[in-house]
């Protein structure tokens, strides 16, 4: 790592000013890598021992801790034993079908038969609705309604179950509003909560709840010859799955599931069978974020919401197999649909100078319009709003600027029919008459925006970023949300060569006092970055990113993925005039 460096401008191609994370004193475990403990306490991470190694006994809590939990499992309890008609309200993502999944498993292992139902998503929304609670209370006859990731807002729905005369428990992870549902809630944003669990995604609450659940089947004399108790650690593939790709802080107890649950992703048929479909043989972070979890997130958009759950909780080897085809398949239709989209939507933004991208048009399927703003976002480095059918929209943002916050306000004053969301991402439904409006009001609010500085955890100089450093830093995986693949910076080397690969993405030869370091930009032409970039040979050039192990030709060799990149002022100035 380097120390009283200089980088080669005042700010990044991408408008932003970096910084160095800065050192704290620590003490470093034994068996681990000097850099990954500098850099995980420079993070904030206090327990450095259970930071690197990281156990469900040493980081579960007693799940009594969180409120509600114990009349939740009491209740389920008593239904189960009295073998009342049961039904699970799941959600369509990842973590509404993992956690839906984990309690199916439980009661079928009990010989339970519950019903499960998942929304259709553009038809019935996110959450519990009163029709389809109807349906379960008069077709299927349920008596105890379990609803897992949603129903913490969910008061009119609700209100209809439990005047039906259902049982309500709710395992959810969502903010609350100022009243509580119908039912027993177990959430830790609850209002009346500390939030020391507030990081954990409904996969990982509905494990706990089957921890409690098990203890007090155990207290009650439940088990036996016939009925043995359950080993939940056969599941937690199914939980880590669900916290890596609902991208919820990888810390604490998040940090030990992923940890334990990642080397028994294979005690899962349905993982297995999808590892199998897609032909990625190795669990990780990676292929749980990037290839099982939008498998299994594309149904839940433009296909069968139910497939996910199915795939999940289901133990024959004929029907995960099928299951797992149709999912890649929904995905490869999803992506296909998901590029031309993003194609015509970066064309349309090249032509706008707004400080928030905002684009409608009511062919774009709103299943997909999330993934779009995400590229538009990436591609033009702003907000982006995508607009879709019927007016649903999907937002994302840049670090520094609040776009949940902006579309709160733009519901408030009167704009959009509803909306809502967090700093990063929102969600919002606008009338066609209103999106002028609403592209004036969000640009009104990111006017003078400056995005904060970037905090870079290692500086090296070009030509030391090497496969020795890279898996010293591999230390602190597993990496996401909280824990980030650390963000890298090689300064101090001139391109060498900068070539075009497939006609669309750029590999640059970095050359330096240390050697030469290898750095690509992908989706690169035709964006502002990656413009700026080609043709710098001769120019000394910073760039930072992340490292990336490669083995392309047989050679093991580490590359710098590009997210940004100085290039020094004064050739930057001639090359501008």
């Amino acid at each position: 790592m380097t120390e009283g460096f200089e980088f080669c401008a005042g700010a990044s191609l991408r408008g932003r000013t970096w910084t160095l994370r800065r050192p704290v004193p620590h003490v470093v475990p034994d068996g681990v890598p000097a850099a990954a403990a500098a850099l995980a306490a420079a993070r904030g991470f206090d327990d450095l021992e259970s930071f690197f190694s990281p156990t469900l006994k040493a980081c579960m809590p007693d799940p009594s801790t969180l409120k509600g939990m114990d009349d939740a499992v009491r209740v389920f309890c008593d239904a189960v034993q009295a073998g009342r008609r049961m039904a699970l309200y799941g959600d369509y993502d990842v973590d509404g079908a993992t956690s839906t999944a984990l309690v199916l498993r439980w009661l079928h292992a009990m010989g339970a038969d519950p019903v499960f139902y998942i929304p259709d998503r553009l038809k019935e929304g996110y959450g519990p609705n009163a029709d389809a609670i109807r349906r379960l209370r008069e077709a299927e006859g349920v008596e105890f309604l379990l609803v897992l990731d949603s129903g913490t807002t969910a008061h009119g729905p609700l209100g209809v179950a439990a005047e039906l005369g259902m049982e309500i428990v709710i395992l959810d992870h969502h903010e609350p509003d100022d009243r509580m549902p119908p039912g027993t809630l177990v959430n830790p944003k609850r209002r009346d909560e500390d939030r020391s669990l507030a990081y954990l995604c409904t996969a990982g609450i509905a494990f706990l709840f089957l921890v409690a659940v098990q203890r007090e089947m155990r207290r009650r004399g439940f088990f036996g010859p016939g009925r043995p108790e359950v080993d939940l650690r056969r599941w937690l593939g199914i939980v880590a799955l669900g916290t890596i790709a609902d991208v919820v802080p990888l810390v604490g107890l998040n940090r030990a599931y992923v940890s334990a649950g990642l080397p028994r992703m294979g005690d899962v048929l349905g993982i297995r069978a999808l590892s199998e479909a897609t032909g990625e043989k190795t669990f990780t972070t990676g292929t749980c974020g990037f290839k099982f979890g939008p498998c299994i997130n594309a149904s839940g958009r433009i296909g069968d919401t139910r497939l996910g759950t199915m795939l999940l909780a289901t133990e024959d080897p004929r029907l995960a197999e099928t299951i797992a085809r149709e999912l890649v398949e929904t995905n490869r239709e999803r992506q296909d649909l998901e590029r031309s989209i993003v194609d015509s939507a970066v064309e349309m933004a090249r032509e706008m100078d707004d400080p928030v991208i905002v684009l409608a048009n009511e062919n774009w399927h709103p299943g997909v319009v999330g993934l779009v703003a995400s590229r538009v976002k990436d591609a033009m480095n702003r907000p982006a709003v995508i607009i879709g059918a019927g007016g649903t929209a999907s937002c994302r943002s840049v670090e520094g600027f609040d776009i949940g916050q902006a579309v709160i306000a733009a519901r408030e004053a009167g704009i959009l029919i509803k909306g809502g969301g967090h700093a990063a991402a929102a969600g919002l439904t606008v009338a066609a008459d209103r999106i002028d409006d609403l592209r004036a009001f969000l640009s009104e609010r990111a006017s003078g925006f400056v995005a904060p500085p970037v905090v870079i955890d290692v500086a090296v100089p070009c030509g030391s970023l090497d496969l020795e450093l890279n898996a010293s830093l591999a230390r602190l995986q597993p990496f996401g949300a909280g824990n980030s693949a650390p963000k890298i910076a090689v300064v101090g080397g001139r391109v060498k060569r900068s070539m075009i690969m497939a006609g669309k993405h750029l590999r640059l030869i970095l050359s330096g006092p240390e050697g030469e370091t290898e750095a690509k930009l992908w989706r690169a032409v035709d964006t502002p970055l990656g413009d700026a970039l080609i043709g710098t040979d001769g120019l000394r050039v910073d760039v930072l990113g992340e490292a990336v192990y490669d083995e392309y030709g047989g050679r093991p060799h580490v590359y710098l993925r590009i997210e940004d990149a100085m290039v020094e002022q004064v050739a930057a100035e001639e090359l501008a005039a």
